[in-house]
């Protein structure tokens, strides 16, 4: 579940450790112990760290060295990864120096790519080979821990993609759906039945590498962390689903065990029968093909034998070479790599630098750029020439993107035409000087925090107090977040939403200018509906080619960014499948077809709480404020019997309390829209009253004038103090719905996405286009008010002419009955009890 910080069962955090540091600790303290009991025997640990992108698995120990490795497979090995540095480890200190080294080149490789850790699964692996001299012979048995971390699950749970509705297909991520199927057919394999089930391993890279972990010689266990918060109540329950599922998967675990000569001699053999069969074109699809796969070209077989011979002569040269020689080398790594962190930490406390910031708390801080004094730092892509100083790859980073230069401990930026830097939350050009704790974004998705040591040192002495800033922190900046309602959880929400909505709106637009998609993203806030709690941030999506615009709520948004990834990563490596893509694959492009939301109106509805009608024309507002037309809205109160209540049944009621408990019935009408603009069609309109479930609906028409001719009763039997609330502090918000006609670009016309968007792409800061229930709810108040009080003036006339009467008359008594009947207001009819009647009120003659 999202939001209880799964890493730290994990990890754990100080002296509190998580099953990672506890499991490896342990394992070490068995091997010393089996060591002194017998000192003949050799025991090994291997340390191997990969990550999972888009399908492509890469190397996080082979340091600069990044590229895609390819899954290969074996009758007897399974699924193995060719190329996979494996680093021999003689502690948890090693595992821990290792893993950080890990971290910090996953860290420079999201810089490099459009990737964060919440897209990217991360795979520990830890081979354990013990060596036992045993009746002459050297025996070997092998084991190997996997440690998964499956990061962005929390985002694939708010779609429904984690437990039972895992198999509803599209989610967020296709390694979790593919995970969950897996799981799922395991689970229906245990439970045993006549029909066999197929496993679809082969269905993503992740369940490729987990196979042999889940496939049944293996012992697996899996930490379900849960949210105990109300509002995770539904993600909480589909984690249990997913875990109980993975609870009935049935492993046998078996001892992998050979003499030692044996199987560096069998090693020896495959190889020589695999180099003959090569050489000689015979070639024995059943070595490398599963007995469920489809067949496979000879090709393919060759490329997997080539990769089962490499992987058989590393493997047999590691077996050959001494244990001691090749922990030696090592360590001897861990040391220079120490060596040179430890430089760098003392470069920190005198020389200014910028340290990075990312979204996933571990990797903040991995990568520094030092800015030494009296050095002109050229920040920019790479294949600029002559190199830049710093080097930086990603959404809209160009070649000469700005330099920082560092005078005597004052920080100075030049900012490059055209290339996009936000200090402190505002977009800048030109020059300007960096102050201590500035933060910075350089193009899309590069965040960074200034530090200079020598000006936090003086201002620190001078009492200043330095906030200590977090990705969200900086982001928040540039989205400009701040509501007057933060303090209340719903609007705390809305701009978490915003917050995380934000940097992905820009990442997507440059997307979109860098494949030329002729489409723009931008963010939008939906007004409460009906008893929803709070307003909520959706996606507006653009398209030039068109000039319509569609709506996509977060969640769709959030599943279609992963795909435009994948499209984008395969433009950037030049591999130009994308360009064909069915538009109906695209996730660039919009179905012409889809309904979207003209507009909406919003209506108060206070003044049923006072039996008023409502009749009101309201303009129709878009998500940008415009107006598009004007939708008659009327409501009216009705009686037990279904007849409209008006003004000349003199009902009034004084408190809108006085209603709970009672029944109430009103009609809403929506006669008619003007000035809908011509190129809509099958226009509608729709709305969620009270707690229903399902949406009222007008019915279809077209044309800018369409008549609805709806009427529609709606009922509270009996009235209730939550349904008193509604009315006083929710507007109806009715949304008038249409299919856009296309309205193609001009012809000629041959600007880029990028010159299109020119007009308010020099900033990128997202507008937030607000749809406001008030601006238009705030007419129908003022004449609900007005009603009210007139009614309250008749009645004080009325008291006023009995007065009269009585002095006239020279009485010192008013009639209880003509008293009551006034202050009533004919509101027996509607068997509503007035509080607070008189037994009798006497005045005395002032005449």
């Amino acid at each position: 579940s999202s939001g209880i910080n799964a890493e730290y069962g994990g990890l754990g955090y100080g002296k509190n450790k998580g099953v990672v540091p506890l499991y490896c600790e342990d394992l070490f303290i068995k091997m010393d112990q089996l060591k002194q009991e017998a000192p003949e025997n050799e025991y090994q640990v291997q340390f191997s760290m990969l990550e999972i992108y888009n399908e492509n698995v890469f190397d996080l120990l082979a340091g600069k060295q990044r590229k895609a490795l390819k899954i290969r497979q074996s009758k007897a090995r399974g699924f193995f990864v060719q190329g996979l540095k494996k680093t021999p480890v003689g502690s948890y200190k090693e595992i821990e120096d290792r893993m950080a080294e890990g971290t910090a080149n996953r860290t420079v490789a999201a810089t490099k790519m459009n990737a964060t850790s919440s897209r990217a699964h991360t795979v520990v692996e830890l081979t354990l080979t013990q060596k036992i001299k045993a009746g002459g012979a050297n025996m070997t048995k092998t084991s190997v821990v996997n440690l998964v971390d499956l990061a962005g699950s929390e985002r694939a749970g708010s779609t429904g993609a984690t437990g039972a509705t895992l198999k509803q297909g599209a989610a967020i991520n296709k390694s979790l759906s593919a995970l969950g199927n897996v799981i799922a057919a395991l689970a229906s394999q245990a439970e045993g039945g006549r029909k066999k089930v197929i496993v679809p391993f082969r269905d993503s890279s992740l369940t490729m590498i987990l196979k042999n972990a889940l496939g049944g010689n293996s012992k697996t266990v899996m930490i379900a962390a849960l949210s105990p918060a109300s509002v995770n109540y539904e993600e909480t329950l589909s984690t249990l689903r997913f875990a109980d599922r993975a609870k009935q998967i049935k492993t046998k675990a078996t001892v992998n065990e050979s003499p030692t000569d044996k199987l560096i001699r069998e090693l020896k053999e495959e190889n020589e029968k695999l180099k003959k069969m090569l050489e000689g074109g015979e070639i024995d699809h059943s070595l490398v093909k599963d007995d469920d796969e489809e067949d496979i070209s000879d090709e393919e077989v060759q490329a997997r034998l080539q990769a089962l011979m490499e992987e058989n002569s590393a493997e047999k040269a590691s077996m050959e070479q001494e244990w001691k020689a090749k922990l030696e080398d090592a360590q001897k790594a861990i040391e220079a790599m120490k060596a040179e962190q430890s430089r760098k930490e003392e470069m920190k406390q005198s020389v200014p630098h910028v340290t990075n910031l990312n979204e996933d708390q571990q990797l903040c801080g991995m990568i520094t750029y030092f800015l030494e004094d009296g050095k002109e730092n050229k920040v920019g892509s790479r294949g600029a020439d002559p190199p830049n100083d710093i080097e930086l790859s990603g959404l809209e980073i160009e070649q000469n993107h700005c330099t920082v230069s560092n005078n005597g401990g004052k920080l100075l930026m030049v900012v490059g035409e055209e290339a996009k830097v936000f200090v402190n939350g505002e977009y800048v050009s030109g020059k300007l000087e960096l102050m201590h704790n500035d933060r910075l974004l350089v193009g899309t998705n590069s965040m960074f925090t200034v530090v200079n040591p020598t000006e936090r040192a003086t201002g620190e002495a001078a009492g200043i107090s330095y906030f200590k800033f977090s990705y969200q922190d900086a982001m928040a900046e540039i989205q400009n977040l701040g509501t007057e309602d933060s303090s209340q959880k719903g609007e705390e929400l809305l701009q978490q939403d915003i917050a995380e909505l934000g940097p992905m709106i820009g990442e997507v637009n440059a997307m979109s200018c860098a494949m030329d998609k002729k489409v723009k993203f931008d963010i939008v806030i939906m007004p409460a509906e009906g008893t929803r709690a709070r307003r909520t941030a959706m996606v507006s999506v653009f398209s030039y080619m068109t000039s319509c615009t569609h709506l996509l709520t977060r969640d769709e948004f959030i599943s279609r960014k992963y795909k435009m990834e994948e499209m984008y990563q395969q433009c950037v490596e030049g591999d130009n499948t994308w360009k064909s893509i069915d538009p109906s694959e695209d996730p660039f492009v919009e179905d012409q077809q889809k309904e979207s939301t003209i507009g909406t109106v919003s209506i108060s509805l206070k003044s049923l709480g006072y039996l008023f009608e409502q009749e009101q024309t309201l303009t129709i507002t878009n998500y940008q404020g415009s107006a598009k037309g004007e939708l008659r809205v009327n409501y009216y109160p009705a009686k037990e019997d279904g007849s409209i209540i008006t003004e000349d049944d003199d009902i009034f009621v004084d408190d809108p309390d006085s209603l709970i408990g009672q029944p109430l019935n009103f009609s809403l009408q929506i006669p008619y829209a003007r000035g809908i603009p011509k190129r809509y069609e099958n226009v509608y309109c729709r709305y969620k009253f009270f707690l229903d479930a399902d949406q009222t609906i007008t019915k279809k028409m077209t044309g800018q004038n369409p008549e609805f001719g709806f009427l529609h009763t709606h009922s509270c039997i009996p009235v209730t103090d939550q349904f008193v609330q509604y009315l006083e502090k929710t507007s109806l918000v009715i949304e008038v719905v249409g299919t856009q006609i296309p309205v193609p670009m001009k012809a000629g016309d041959e600007r880029t996405t990028k010159q299109l968007m020119a007009s308010n792409f020099a900033t990128n800061q997202t507008q937030l286009a607000l749809m406001d229930p008030e601006k238009q709810a705030i007419m129908g108040e003022l004449e609900s008010t007005k009603r009210r009080a007139k009614k309250q003036q008749n009645k004080l006339i009325k008291v006023q002419e009995l007065l009269n009467d009585a002095v006239n008359a020279q009485s010192d008594t008013i009639s209880v009955a003509d008293l009551q009947k006034i202050l009533q207001s004919n509101a027996n009819s509607m068997g509503i009890a007035v509080a607070g009647l008189l037994a009798a009120l006497k005045f005395k003659n002032q005449s």
